[in-house]
């Protein structure tokens, strides 16, 4: 039995098609091998807030992982968020560089993220909205967080590219950031 020389099953590709398709799956790969580098350079340097955000889970985890408390704080030298207990002994570190090189002990200062972290005031007034305290009495070195809660409290962090500092706050239960301040999403 022969089949017709129009017979739709015996339909196939040709050469053409076939090398457009290797040319085409080339330029890809071309493509994504070139940016690659950047990507993997990238991927090693997170952003100061997402660096807190995830310190500041980890410290909630740890005080209901050992039932004591734990402290969040800054070490401006290493650039870093660290996590210790009630006797400064260092639990976890969250270093804003990861891609330093090993022989340098400290980050320079200019690029240091400067790290403020503030107690959250107890509200008073008819409405409850505003603290009785000033910005300066509630700045805190350290957050202390307990088994399943910490105090509430806000981080701003400014660096030097920066034009306008980012300021955080924290549920004092979940350790989730509630909503990025001063800044329109």
């Amino acid at each position: 039995m022969t089949f017709p020389a129009n017979d739709p099953a015996k339909r196939a590709f040709t050469l053409v098609e076939i090398l457009l398709v290797i040319a085409l799956v080339g330029v890809m790969v071309a493509l994504v091998a070139g940016n690659a580098g950047a990507f993997i350079e990238g991927s090693k340097q997170m952003p100061p807030g997402r660096v807190l955000k995830l310190a500041v889970v980890d410290a909630l985890y740890l005080a209901g992982e050992r039932k004591r408390v734990t402290f969040l704080g800054y070490v401006e030298e290493d650039a870093a968020f660290v996590v210790t207990d009630a006797s400064g002994g260092v639990l976890s570190k969250h270093p804003i560089f990861e891609t330093r090189k090993e022989e340098e002990n400290e980050v320079d200062e200019d690029e240091s993220p400067k790290v403020t972290f503030w107690a959250k005031g107890p509200l008073a007034g008819a409405g409850g909205g505003s603290s009785i305290y000033d910005d300066d009495v509630l700045v805190v070195k350290r957050v202390p967080f307990h088994f399943g809660s910490s105090a509430p409290f806000r981080v701003e962090i400014e660096t030097e590219d920066m034009r306008d500092p980012e300021s955080y706050e924290f549920d004092p239960f979940s350790g989730y950031h509630l909503e990025k301040l001063g800044q329109e999403e």
